[in-house]
Parts: C-alpha cells; sequence; structure tokens
C-alpha cells in the first residue's frame, strides 16, 4: 500500500494461476488509504473463495460468451436475446468491466433507452430479464460476487386485461368460419386453446379421433418473416395431451375428408408433410397469414375485432365459467406455472368465485334453523318507546359491543 501524488495504490501477489503462471495485480486511484485498504480486503476475500479475478473482461465480452454457452434454446428465445444484446445491453453496458459494473449503470441504460422511445416498458423489463439472466449465470460462475440487476428499480406496467369474445360472439365467427376452408382450424384454437404455432403445426400422427385427444409436440414459428418448426414455447407445455369434445372431432373428421380430396385434386405436385393444416398444395401455412385470415373473417361476419390469440383466452374464460379448476386449465393451456395463469385469468373468477363458495356451503350439513332467510315478525326493539329506539340504533352506530339494551349505567364523580 503506498501513495502515489494524492491518491493510493495497492498491489498484491495473487499467486500462481492454473499453468503455474505468477499472478499479480496493482489498482491504484484511490482517495484515502482507507478506501484502498477496503479494495483489497475485497479483492483477497474473491480470491479465498476461488472466484476469479479478472477486470478486464467487459460486460460485452460476458455478454458473448454467455450467450454462445446457451445451448437448446427455442428460435424465438435465441432472436429475442441476440436482438436485446446488440441493440440495447452490448450498446449502453458493453465498454464497462464485468466486476464494475453496477445497478447505477443499468438504471442509466434503463432511463436512455426510456427517453430515446427505444422501448416501451414491457420491452425493457424484458431487456432486463435478459441482463438479469447473463448475470446470474456470472454469479454462478464466481465472476462477480452479487447480480446488480437485481437491484434496480423496474418501470411500471399497465396489466392488460383480456376481454375474448362472449359465448354468443364465438358461436356466430365459428358459424361463419366453418363456410372457409380453415375454418376447423380456427374452432380447434377456439375450443382447446392451442397456441397459433402450435395449430399451424399439428400433424396427423399426433391426433387420436377415436380416442378423443391430440399432443403437442411441435410448432411452427415466425422469426422475421421465415418459419421454422420448433418445440412448444415452454417446457411443460411439450407432449401434453389435449382432450377433445365431440363437435370438434366432428369439425377434424370433415377437414380431414376435404384434405384428402386436395390431395387427390392436386396429384404428385401435393407437398405431404403430414401437416392438419396447410395450404391447398399440402405446403404448411404461415403464421401471418392465419392472423390476417382470421382477421378478415371476423370483419366479414360482423364481429368486434379481437386477436386470434384471444381465442385461446376465450378458452380458458370458457372453461373456468363452467367450473373447471385453475389447474387444469394451466395445464391444457401449457402455461409454465399455474401463476401465470392465475395472474392473466384472475379478473375472470368472480362469477365462479361466487358459485364455487356456494357449492362448497352446499356440501355442510346444517340444522334446520341454519337454513332461516326470514326475520322473525316482531323484533326486539318493537315494545321500545320511539326514544328508546333512537338511542338504541345510535349504540349500534358507535359499533358498542356487547349490545345491551335497557341498561341503566351511573356515573361517579369520584
Amino acid at each position: 500500500m503506498f501513495r502515489r501524488g494524492d491518491t493510493w495504490t495497492y498491489a498484491i501477489d495473487l499467486g500462481p494461476d492454473s499453468v503455474g503462471r505468477r499472478r499479480y495485480r496493482r489498482k491504484g486511484g484511490f482517495r484515502t488509504r482507507k478506501d484502498a485498504q477496503t479494495a483489497l480486503h475485497e479483492l483477497r476475500r474473491r480470491v479465498d473463495v476461488g472466484q476469479e479475478v479478472n477486470d478486464k473482461q467487459t460486460v460485452a465480452a460476458w455478454l458473448e460468451a454467455w450467450f454462445i454457452g446457451k445451448e437448446n434454446l427455442r428460435p424465438t428465445t435465441a432472436r429475442g436475446y441476440r436482438a436485446h444484446l446488440d441493440k440495447y445491453l452490448i450498446p449502453h453496458l458493453g465498454g464497462v468491466p464485468l466486476e464494475r459494473l453496477r445497478a447505477a449503470h443499468i438504471s442509466e441504460m434503463m432511463r436512455a433507452i426510456k427517453a430515446d422511445g427505444l422501448a416501451g416498458p414491457i420491452t425493457v423489463r424484458r431487456i432486463h430479464a435478459t441482463l438479469r439472466s447473463a448475470l446470474n449465470a456470472a454469479v454462478k460462475q464466481q465472476r462477480i460476487s452479487v447480480n446488480p440487476a437485481v437491484h434496480v428499480e423496474l418501470p411500471e406496467t399497465a396489466k392488460r386485461r383480456v376481454r375474448p369474445w362472449e359465448p354468443e360472439e364465438l358461436g356466430q365467427f365459428l358459424d361463419y368460419a366453418m363456410r372457409d376452408r380453415l375454418g376447423a382450424l380456427y374452432e380447434l384454437i377456439a375450443m382447446t386453446g392451442l397456441r397459433r404455432g402450435e395449430a399451424i403445426g399439428l400433424r396427423w400422427i399426433d391426433v387420436e379421433l377415436e380416442r378423443g385427444f391430440l399432443t403437442v409436440r411441435q410448432q411452427i414459428v415466425q422469426l422475421g418473416h421465415q418459419t421454422a418448426i420448433g418445440r412448444p414455447k415452454t417446457s411443460s407445455g411439450e407432449d401434453r395431451r389435449v382432450d377433445l369434445d365431440d363437435a370438434t372431432i366432428g369439425c377434424l373428421l370433415g377437414h380431414q375428408l376435404a384434405q384428402a380430396q386436395e390431395r387427390s385434386a392436386w396429384g404428385t405436385g401435393y407437398v405431404d408433410q403430414g401437416l392438419v393444416f396447410t395450404r391447398e398444395n399440402g405446403e404448411h401455412l404461415h403464421p401471418e397469414f392465419v392472423t390476417r385470415h382470421f382477421q378478415v373473417l371476423t370483419r366479414a361476419a360482423g364481429l368486434r375485432d379481437v386477436r386470434l390469440h384471444d381465442l385461446r383466452h376465450g378458452q380458458a374464460s370458457l372453461m373456468l365459467a363452467a367450473g373447471v379448476s385453475m389447474a387444469v386449465v394451466s395445464k391444457r393451456l401449457g402455461h409454465s406455472s399455474i401463476a401465470i395463469t392465475s395472474d392473466t385469468y384472475s379478473h375472470l373468477l368472480e362469477g365462479v368465485g361466487r358459485d364455487a363458495a356456494e357449492r362448497a356451503s352446499a356440501l355442510v350439513p346444517r340444522g334446520l334453523h341454519a337454513s332461516r332467510t326470514h326475520l322473525p315478525s316482531k323484533t326486539p326493539d318493537a315494545h321500545l318507546s320511539d326514544e328508546q329506539k333512537a338511542r338504541s340504533d345510535m349504540v349500534r352506530r358507535q359499533g358498542l359491543e356487547p349490545r345491551t339494551r335497557r341498561l341503566r349505567v351511573c356515573c361517579s364523580a369520584n
């Protein structure tokens, strides 16, 4: 520990590295001797617990190494991570040494993104989630001792309350859509809650019409305008069984016959990929086309605009209204946790909750006196005078318990 001009500097021998080379560390610029000693003690602590000490690695270098090490990412997840790194994290934080990254740096980045109008609150939260995940990996690998992203205040986001079609509106749409060759696709989404990519990626080998269920094993995802076949969005959604009602089974059988006719008409030009829903020549449907076509059918049916994804929400609301448990709904939709289901659809449970309370109460045997719902014809206050009734009412309004009538209390000055 020595002084250089107006600042203090420490120097330390860290011992040999993994290949036997001696490691020395010198760092200056501390305003006081105490500041330099504190930094030196922290460095020694990190070395003692086996934490790697390398203040030359930047945030950009770490983020790149972290991303390369992420294996088996879903295509959409990898694309989202890459966009966050290239557009936001590396430009704003890339030059900061990883070991010197603080919550203040991250907060400043978020303020800059918001001020420039580059991203809304939801996108900012997703960017923060990517950074937090990368820094959690740095903590696990003992590159840093704490994750500074944990201590950042996130922007508030307005919770969007889903408002799917009412049952009458949904029935009107499905009746109209059955005139279209893709009507069965929209019926399946509405009656099972499948995601768009899961529905258009469904294969006939994954559908058991005789046994009345299908299994979700893949989806078609959109990457820019390109498409790819990938796993379902969540691990809990993979290989999930979705039971089918009789009407949906009949709808799929009719669609299967119509598809066989198309295959025969195209002959050798038919591209058979084994998919349930395809273009006329058998090629897979583009997700964007399916959404635009849904909007066309909606307007033609004379209904208010909703998103295609709201058919999925509609299935959830119908099941909850029918008294299906939240756990069953969550499993059917393939959510990663029941908390997501509850948070998304809690506002739909008002009537369901009252009905459940009544049904639960009905299971409890009660005596005859508990079933009385009428008031006695003569109340206990009927014999009181008007003045006494007024005093009694005043006592009740003041919340005095226990309620005591016609009791005189004498107070003494002693």
